[in-house]
């Protein structure tokens, strides 16, 4: 694709949707990382701006559909599941897409919550791009994440939940060959020069001084001090709590006794996502239908709307259950 480039190292941030991916985009870019040329516009959701690639955004919710998913949806995702032909005619529109936004960065910085989801793939094209990547892990509270869900897309907060561990976890076990550093939300809300320390340890061409004005606002942050037994309930709170405690302690210890841990939990984790099949799958649907972005939207209503029907029934007819 663009193999006769010149290798360059890029920084990846990956997070899970409210996490502050956009906040840490705007730190690296403050210390010296090159922003791509068509960026997302502000929204309501992000009224300083998401710090991504416009075009990359659409490509990867095209990806997804291609392969019978959208970026809500608690299933694993595996690009097996897009069509061959389909599959490299997006590779190749990544490629033109990083060619058009950092054609001139010397650090291109490169963010999208969706890539959690197929990371192995955007590292395939990168390569081929002429980039080496180093990753930047955004982290924050499931249960903070879950709250800003729910007021931005009325999202349940089990369902949020296991949509941040299934991002979190992929994200974390496609990236343990790379250099990385772990950065928790509240670390870098509170002390962003720290935070900014500890990402200057990866490679790249970063800004030796500091911003002599804060990169983040404080004001734009909602949502804090919640947790996750009183998000969640016990029996999701208690395992999901456990994850993000494995996670965070990457940022001071990131060797395989740590990463075999964050395996453990994880393994907990998603045995509680497949208890709850029937009821994961009828809020993906009920997203699907109800929603008017033609990416995410049903591409067969009726079939879904019969099966959610179908789902609803067996629902009904089982004994009362609730993963509190």
């Amino acid at each position: 694709m663009l193999g006769s480039l010149r290798r360059r190292q890029a920084c990846v941030v990956l997070g899970m949707h409210r996490s502050g991916t956009s906040a840490l985009a705007n730190l690296l870019a403050c210390l010296g990382a090159d922003l791509p040329i068509g960026l997302n516009p502000p929204a309501p959701d992000n009224p300083e701006g998401y710090f991504e690639s416009a075009a990359l955004v659409a490509i990867h919710d095209e990806l997804l559909r291609a392969g019978g998913s959208v970026w809500f949806d608690v299933k694993p995702f595996t690009v097996s599941a897009v069509p061959g032909n389909a599959a490299r005619a997006l590779m190749q529109s990544m490629a033109k897409a990083l060619e058009a936004d950092y054609s001139t960065a010397a650090l291109p910085l490169i963010k999208d919550p969706r890539m959690c989801r197929f990371f192995p793939l955007s590292r395939e094209v990168l390569a081929a791009s002429g980039m080496e990547c180093s990753v930047v892990l955004a982290l924050r509270h499931p249960a903070e994440v879950a709250a800003s869900l729910a007021s931005r897309d009325q999202m349940s907060a089990t369902y949020s939940g296991l949509l941040w561990a299934r991002h979190v976890i992929s994200s974390e076990r496609d990236s343990r060959d790379l250099p990385r550093v772990t950065i928790c939300y509240d670390d870098m809300m509170a002390d962003w020069r720290s935070t900014a320390g500890l990402i200057r340890r990866l490679p790249g061409l970063w800004r030796a001084s500091d911003p002599e004005q804060l990169p983040l606002k404080a004001s734009l942050r909602h949502h804090n001090g919640l947790t996750a037994i009183d998000t969640f309930g016990l029996r999701l709170g208690q395992p999901l709590e456990a994850l993000y405690s494995a996670l965070k302690a990457l940022a001071d210890s990131d060797g395989e006794e740590q990463r075999a841990r964050v395996d453990a939990i994880a393994a907990d984790v998603l045995s509680a996502s497949a208890r709850e099949t029937a009821l994961l799958e009828a809020e993906f649907l009920h997203r699907r239908l109800s929603t008017a972005n033609p990416f995410w939207r049903s591409s067969d209503p009726r079939e879904d709307s019969e099966a959610l029907a179908v789902l609803f029934d067996s629902l009904h007819a089982s004994p009362g259950r609730d993963i509190r």
